[in-house]
């Protein structure tokens, strides 16, 4: 078995469809770097199934997609294909030939196939398993792997092992056991869940069928004793309201007398406050002349008071003024003292500024000849320099003058030599594209016939698509509203089912009858179950029929007598009944003759009116011999729209009752019944009719969602059998194909044209270049004479100006000197400048002080005078002012003494009206506890009234039974109490018995047949359980042993390969660990070549490592044979001496083995029978050379 063809398209860097054709032996594949090598062992590596995008070099997967280059698009497909040899049978198939293709679209699908036959990527891993061939297999090895097998990481090293070994499959269902023994613990687990949830649900069902039947004892216990209780409670508010009315009476007579008294008294008690409102305004005058009197008193005293306070601020102010009068005279003779001092000082410094003036206009004449001197010499020096420079600046441009000549004259004579070249180059170029562009010629016509079968077939499987997608989708939608349809119609017939089993809504003792139908000879029934209506009405009637739906029907009189005693004997309480034969004693008189005339014509008045819909009796669709019951029952009964049209139709026919379409009710009586809309499904009237409708058309739906369901099914096959995709993908793959032959046609044209007219241009370019060449040979000999005798000049200005140098640095040194001096003297000439202005600006201080303190002192002797006289005017008005003080003290002592017989007359007063005030307080105290008592007779009058209403509509509520007013003789000595604690206590026995499940006793046996199952369940998953593990033990067995003995082998192998790649004496071995299981254990190899003693296999070299690697794989290969190795680049690290041994193992084993050998190396590609070579010719695109080995050369071009 071999790899005979590798098929490309549209894989990475191969946008052509590349075919390479794979002998026996050695085949290998070479190239420049980039140019797409590796590519192919990629292309082989994914083709078998590896997922790892990383192994492939991309971020995802898609991007091994071609992706375009700046002439051609991307491809929106790769494909590849791998056929095998398969002459000796190692593969598990019949077929000689298997074709394996794995394809990938941009939108992330991908396809694998085998013989052209859709398969799945695990058929194509279980057909090399434990061959040696697969993506992760050792039959593909790359450089980098050559570290990984050798590194301290195992995992890649022992797969090795495990595909050499074939324990694979074992491997493969070892995992499949261990899969299915978690999937049966985990059922176990579930189970035992359930079982324990089942356990606890029967025990519990148990527990409540015995509540059940204790809660039926108590509320039979419960119900005998509330009523009596309820009774005697009934009689007892009843005498109490009695009593409570007459006590009102009186009371009403005592609250009328003392709201005579009080009414006399509060006559008096006016005429008095208003005497005393006269008193007061009278006191209110008085109080304000003495608040006028104090506050004049007040501002006398304040004008002494301020009058006292200024004279002792001028007095003080005088002191203050004296004092400073004395302070100002120091400080003028001190300003005097400084100005006269300063004065002396200014003549001094003026005599010293200007000798030393004097002294600095001697130095700035010398510094000023020495400056012009300087000048001279440095303008000689500068000339000189620029000289230098200028023949500096020739001799540096008839250097480069000269370079330049000589690099133009050898650039020259190598272009002429690579023009020659290209000439020659170009030539053979052109023989070769004019074979190219016949043979695109005769392919492209091939490929337009095919691309227009292609465009016909693809519009004739579209449309058809089309349609019976179209179809298709109108039927999804049509299957999922039979279905949904079917699902609710069956949920409403559970439903109802469950609601009339249960007789859900009806009565008890109406449901105890039904229940037991022996009491009645003839069958019995409810009157809910004998009618029905259209929907529209459904609400409607039932709202009308509500108080009559309970009705138990009889059609004789012995079987109503029945009913009563069965109902009285088991003490279940009372039922409604309907005996028809009743109407029969109906009154016929003229009254009623009358009044049934009088009905009819309102009735025809009330049909007219707006919002009328229907009576109700003719609603109802039912047996004739049950008409005239419904005509009794909702006799005077109309349905109208809406709440609000029979409240206003009520209004004009109030002897009539209305019934709202949502279910709203208005009887005659002025009971009004109305709120939510009630749910359809909940309806109590009509149920049996309801449930008889749905079952009959349940049926009809499921026929029409199979019908549906087969249709979708023949459609989904018609499409499966349409795949444009592949019909669309062709197309385009041939449209691409046509596209890069027209391209390349082009190109190859364009390419012929471009060589001739290069070749002509090139033959032109080398005249030209010859010519040059002479010329600039000429230059360069002139060129070297003139640069020499420019350097003799050179040299003879430069003595001159370092002659220069040093004459020029002599003068400097004495400049600099005289100017050190002359700027030390200005510096004395500015400090004393600076001393005589600080003088002067003392002075001038001075002077302006002495202005200034002579104008203080002027300025507080004139204050002094201002405070003396203004000390004389204050004690002046000081003297007046206290006459006025003792005047407006006698006046308001005065006034004090009549203010003080006012209030004794209006405390007289004001005593004599609290005291009347207090006896009306008491009589209206006395009022509102006679009136607190009337209030709360008829308080308790009212809650007595309360009490017997709720206490009828509990009984009525609970027991169905309307309480009568009864006397009891032993009402006031019956320990009520006693009896209200005997039915709490069986209220909390019932209530503590907790939710009560009626039906607890069927569902019971249910649970406990379902536990019963379980348990054989659990049973039957313990023995899987047993049966897995003693799989996975057997397994475990073979595969070790037969991993060990291959072990063995291989270790063999290894030793003595090593050897002969090293040396016969270097070490060498694999060790696996021990105490552990061999599957599992790592494996240590042991790599010691002569001379060397290293701690680890990482210390040796890289050619080392790689032949250590060889020789474990041809170990390998020597136990369980790879029909084809792959060999990426791994010679790449070894000399030439170990070249020859790799080569030379390589030649030894392809006798067994075909070999495929990426390489760079020389020797390598020596050894290989066929040579492939991977160029870029278009940028971006690889494309393949083949040579092959024979005794002669034979070139192929692919």
């Amino acid at each position: 078995m071999y790899l005979s063809k590798l098929e490309i398209l549209g894989f990475k860097s191969f946008a052509q469809k590349t075919q390479i054709n794979f002998n026996q032996g050695i085949t290998s594949i070479v190239g420049p770097n980039g140019c797409g090598k590796t590519n192919v062992v990629d292309a082989l590596r994914w083709c078998l199934g590896e997922q790892k995008s990383s192994t492939l070099r991309s971020d995802k997967m898609e991007n091994v997609i071609f992706n375009g280059t700046a002439q051609r698009k991307p491809m929106g497909m790769a494909e590849v294909s791998l056929t095998i040899e398969n002459t000796k049978g190692i593969l598990p198939t019949e077929y000689t030939d298997v074709t394996i293709t794995r394809r990938i679209f941009r939108s992330g699908e991908s396809e694998y196939l085998l013989n052209k036959n859709i398969c799945r990527l695990k058929d194509i891993t279980n057909l090399f398993m434990d061959t040696g061939i697969g993506a992760n297999a050792y039959s593909v090895i790359e450089l980098k792997m050559v570290e990984t097998i050798l590194s301290n990481k195992a995992e890649e090293r022992r797969t090795m092992f495990e595909e050499a070994a074939g324990v694979n499959k074992y491997k493969m269902r070892r995992r499949l056991a261990l899969r299915k023994l978690d999937e049966v613990k985990s059922d176990l687990t579930r189970v035992n869940d359930i079982v324990s949830e089942v356990e606890k649900k029967v025990a519990s069902l148990e527990r409540q069928a015995k509540r059940a039947d204790k809660y039926n004892v108590l509320t039979s216990q419960l119900r005998e004793l509330e009523i009596d209780l309820s009774e005697r409670e009934l009689a007892l508010f009843t005498l109490k309201i009695d009593e409570s009315k007459l006590s009102k009476e009186e009371n009403f007579k005592k609250k009328i007398q003392y709201e005579s008294d009080i009414a006399k008294l509060e006559d008096e008690i006016k005429a008095a406050r208003e005497k005393l409102v006269e008193i007061e305004n009278e006191l209110k005058d008085k109080r304000n002349e003495i608040t006028l009197q104090t506050e004049k008193i007040f501002n006398v005293q304040n004008s002494l008071s301020l009058n006292n306070e200024r004279k002792n601020s001028l007095t003080r102010n005088k002191e203050r003024y004296t004092t400073d009068l004395e302070e100002l005279s120091a400080q003028f003779d001190e300003a005097k003292n400084v100005s006269e001092k300063g004065a002396s000082s200014l003549s001094n410094f003026a005599d010293q500024i200007a000798q030393k003036e004097h002294e600095k206009k001697t130095l700035d004449h010398n510094v000023d000849t020495q400056v012009e001197f300087l000048e001279q010499k440095k303008n000689i020096l500068k000339e000189q320099s620029e000289i230098l420079l200028e023949k500096f600046k020739e001799i540096t441009g008839r250097e480069n003058e000269l370079r330049n000549t000589i690099a133009i004259l050898e650039s020259k004579q190598v272009n002429i030599k690579k023009l020659n070249e290209k000439i020659q180059s170009l030539t053979n170029n052109i023989a070769k594209t004019v074979g190219f562009i016949e043979e695109l010629g005769n392919d492209k016509e091939e490929i337009q016939k095919k691309i227009a079968e292609q465009e016909s077939l693809y519009l004739k499987k579209q449309s058809e698509k089309e349609k019976l997608e179209l179809e298709l989708n109108k039927l999804k939608e049509k299957e999922l509203e039979q279905r949904s349809l079917i699902n609710s119609i069956k949920d409403k017939i559970t439903f109802i089912q469950n609601l009339i089993d249960n007789l859900e809504g009806v009565s008890k003792g109406a449901k105890a009858l039904l229940d037991n139908k022996d009491w009645a000879k003839n069958g019995s029934t409810i009157l809910a179950h004998i009618g029905d209506s259209d929907e529209k009405f459904r609400f409607a009637v039932e709202a009308a029929l509500k108080n009559n739906l309970n009705n138990v029907l009889v059609e004789s009189l012995e079987d109503l007598k029945r009913g009563i005693e069965y109902l009285n004997l088991n003490d279940i309480g009372k039922a409604s009944f309907y005996f028809p034969h009743f109407e029969e004693f109906n009154s016929k008189g003229f009254l009623n003759k009358i009044q049934n005339f009088i009905e009819k014509r309102k009735a025809k008045k009330l049909e007219k009116e707006n919002g009328f819909v229907s009576w109700a009796s003719s609603s109802i669709q039912t047996q004739a011999k049950w008409k005239p019951f419904f005509g009794k029952i909702l006799k005077n009964v109309c349905i109208v729209d809406d709440l609000d049209k029979a409240f206003e139709l009520y209004s004009k026919f109030g002897s009539f009752s209305f019934a709202t379409l949502n279910g709203d009710f208005v009887s005659r009586d002025g009971v009004i019944e109305a709120g939510s809309v009630p749910r359809l499904d909940d309806s109590l009237f009509g149920r049996k009719q309801l449930l008889e409708n749905l079952s009959t058309e349940f049926p009809n739906h499921e026929k029409a969602l199979i019908e549906t369901q087969n249709r979708i099914t023949n459609i989904d096959n018609l499409l499966s059998e349409i795949d444009l995709k592949i019909i669309s993908e062709q197309g385009r793959l041939l449209i691409n194909d046509l596209a890069n032959v027209d391209k390349q046609i082009a190109q190859f044209e364009f390419e012929k044209q471009k060589a001739d007219d290069e070749i002509e241009k090139i033959q032109h370019e080398i005249k030209e270049h010859a010519a040059e060449s002479n010329l600039f040979d000429n230059k360069k000999n002139k060129l070297e004479s003139l640069l020499n005798t420019e350097i003799a000049l050179r040299d003879s200005e430069e003595r001159k100006k370092q002659t220069l140098d040093e004459e020029f640095s002599e003068f400097e040194k004495n400049y600099n000197q005289i100017l050190t001096e002359r700027n030390e003297l200005k510096v004395r000439i500015e400090r004393l400048v600076g001393e005589k202005r600080n003088t002067e600006n003392a002075i001038k201080r001075a002077e302006e002080s002495i202005v200034a303190i002579s104008n203080s002192i002027s300025k507080r002797k004139e204050d002094i005078e201002a405070a003396e006289l203004e000390i004389k005017q204050i004690d002046e008005q000081l003297v007046t002012q206290e006459q006025n003080f003792n005047e407006l003290e006698d006046a308001r002592k005065i006034l004090n003494t009549q203010l003080d017989d006012i209030e004794a007359r209006h405390l007289s007063l004001r005593n004599d009206v609290n005291e009347k005030e207090t006896n009306l307080r008491s009589l209206r105290k006395e009022r509102e506890v006679v009136s607190d008592i009337i209030h709360k007779m008829e308080i308790t009058i009212k809650e007595l009234d309360i009490k017997s209403a709720n206490l009828i509509d509990h009984i009525k509520e609970n027991y169905s039974l309307t309480l009568e007013k009864k006397e009891f003789e032993d009402l006031q000595s019956f320990d009520f109490k006693q009896r209200s604690d005997e039915v709490l206590d069986l209220k909390t026995k019932v209530k503590n018995l907790g939710p009560i499940n009626l039906v607890a006793h069927s569902e019971y046996e249910e649970e406990r047949e379902r536990l019963d199952f379980l348990h054989k369940q659990r049973d039957d998953l313990v023995e899987s359980e047993k049966d897995v593990v003693k799989t996975i033990e057997e397994i475990n067995n073979t595969a070790q042993a037969q991993f060990s003995e291959t072990f063995e082998k291989i270790r063999g192998h290894f030793v003595r390969i090593f050897r002969t790649l090293f040396n016969p004496g270097d070490e060498a071995d694999l060790k696996i660990e021990e105490n552990a299981d061999p599957l599992e254990a790592k494996i240590e190899i042991i790599a010691k070549p002569k001379g060397k003693r290293p701690t680890s296999i990482e210390l040796l070299s890289g050619g080392e490592k790689t032949l250590t690697a060889i020789a474990l794989l041809f170990a390998i290969y020597l136990v369980k044979p790879s029909p084809f190795c792959i060999l990426d680049e791994i010679d790449a690290p070894l000399d030439d001496a170990n070249i020859d041994r790799f080569t030379r193992i390589l030649d030894d084993f392809s006798k067994d083995t075909q070999f495929i050998v990426v390489t760079h190396n020389k020797r390598t590609m020596e050894a290989a029978n066929t040579l492939y070579g991977v160029t870029m010719q278009e940028e971006g695109i690889s494309k393949l050379v083949s040579v092959r080995f024979n005794d002669d050369l034979d070139f192929v071009n692919n």
